[in-house]
């Protein structure tokens, strides 16, 4: 048990120290933007980007975990998995790219958003290729490269944004910044995964037929799932102002660097549980839930103390006339907390194999979803699309948790998650009543009330700390 907590934290602690070093370069780069071009021109920004993101996740087609799951298994061809998986990803890509200028071409945005939809679609083809080599990395637990690739993609789009933000630039300069950031990170992807494994491009009817047939399960689920994830932008973008787009999607472009943590890595997990499923269901229980446990006890704090901070967060990240963006960046810290857990329970669906069954739960979330935001964005506009999102979430988390118990007749146990819930109310109860109000001051008092209320509560023990020396003493050896 002890090697298995040891591996969990490693994995947790990779990831989320590459992740917040990148959030806090993406988050930097966000109020550049926001200060450059205000929130008409973010709501432009984050209209073109919300467009192309459907096309991208049609062409995704499920390849990711797909290809997580495969070399997941003994005797794996690794090298003929990835070359037919990757080319059936070259194709989808190149088909929904053309057929994404096609659509945008009759939609009734300006002229300047359609150039933008132009000028970003390489940006999307370069993230999606990146994105279905990270199956390599989390088998192989070589987390240090993907944390590379995205660090350095951010660091390049923040030192290009800052040039903008001092010579002045419009929302299309940006857009082309991002399509730069997915180059830069998929050449360190593509380059290092065939260092390691010699795939290729393999075009062959046979292999593109198999692919997509075992694939097409999960790429229906992920269309729905991009259906409420990205419909609320393209409904507000109709339905409401640019302003109302701009100022939403700051309160989102938030959200969107934080549930980057738990998708990522729960996907390292992920060939833990596809492989103890079938071969130790003990030691599948024990991933699952210590998997569960690490969410918990990070989600909560989080959420708990964005929400309270929300306005200095807003006011911090985007500048003058984002006010507004506080409210929904409150309820959406709410959804955020059940896609933490949903990030687990979707992986854990495939990994078990129950993806046909989990695609009618994101069918019937979606149908919720387009009716809510069609009701509630026409008469409370972005707080409608983030009350929206909140309870869309809780339904498909609640769901897949129904799907795998059903499955495996086991529940996590809540004992983390309340231990987790005690210490942030002793964190939030500090952070009200602390002398200074000092947005740095009471994130470093949160953190350490947060420590050591859930040590206090016997959330972290002492086999943990003890893991967390092993893993600390192991990185400094190592380097």
């Amino acid at each position: 048990m002890s090697e298995l907590k040891k591996k969990i934290a490693q994995n947790f602690l990779i990831s989320f120290g590459g992740r917040f070093i990148a959030g806090a370069i993406g988050i930097v780069s966000v109020a550049l933007i926001t200060r450059t071009i205000g929130t008409d021109g973010f709501g432009a920004y984050s209209t073109a980007l919300a467009f192309l993101y459907i096309f991208s996740v049609c062409a995704d087609f499920g390849l990711h975990p797909l290809l997580a799951r495969e070399i997941a298994k003994q005797d794996a061809d690794e090298a003929a998995t990835i070359s037919s998986i990757f080319s059936t990803r070259v194709l989808l890509l190149f088909a929904s790219i053309l057929l994404s200028f096609s659509v945008v071409a009759f939609m009734p945005y300006s002229s300047a958003v359609k150039w933008g939809v132009v000028i970003a679609a390489l940006g999307f083809v370069f993230q999606s290729l990146s994105g279905v080599l990270m199956g390599v990395f989390q088998k192989h637990l070589k987390t240090g490269i993907p944390a590379l690739a995205d660090i350095s993609a951010r660091i390049m789009q923040c030192a290009a944004a800052a040039y903008l933000f001092y010579t002045g630039g419009s929302f299309l300069h940006f857009l082309f910044i991002f399509t730069l950031g997915g180059a830069v990170q998929f050449c360190i992807v593509y380059t290092s995964v065939r260092r390691q494994i010699p795939f290729r491009l393999v075009f062959q009817k046979e292999a593109l037929v198999r692919t997509l047939k075992e694939s097409w399960p999960m790429a229906v689920s992920a269309i729905l799932v991009l259906v409420y994830f990205k419909g609320d932008t393209l409904l507000l973008s109709f339905l409401r102002t640019p302003h109302d787009v701009g100022v939403y999607g700051v309160a989102y472009k938030i959200l969107e660097n934080i549930i980057f943590f738990p998708i990522m890595f729960v996907g390292l997990v992920m060939p833990l549980l596809s492989k103890y499923f079938t071969a130790d269901r003990e030691m599948f229980r024990a991933v699952f839930q210590k998997t569960f446990d690490f969410l918990a006890i990070i989600v909560v704090p989080l959420a708990a103390g964005g929400i309270l901070l929300a306005p200095a967060l807003i006011r911090i990240l985007a500048g003058g006339g984002f006010e507004e963006a506080a409210l929904p960046l409150r309820i959406l810290l709410i959804a955020v907390v059940f896609i933490f857990f949903g990030a687990l329970f979707g992986s854990t669906i495939i990994a078990i194999h129950k993806q046909k069954k989990v695609m009618w739960v994101y069918g019937s979330a979606a149908v919720l979803n387009i009716a809510a935001n069609l009701y509630l964005i026409s008469r409370y506009s972005y707080i409608g699309a983030a009350a929206t999102t909140a309870v869309t979430e809780l339904v498909v988390s609640s769901s897949m948790l129904f799907i795998i118990y059903k499955t495996t007749r086991h529940l996590p146990r809540i004992g983390a998650l309340v231990k987790a819930c005690g210490a942030t109310a002793v964190m939030v109860a500090a952070l009200i009543m602390s002398p200074s109000q000092s947005f740095l001051f009471l994130i470093v008092l949160g953190v350490l009330v947060y420590a050591w209320a859930l040590y206090a509560l016997r959330g972290i023990t002492q086999e943990d700390l003890r893991v967390l020396k092993q893993i600390m003493r192991s990185s400094r050896e190592t380097a």
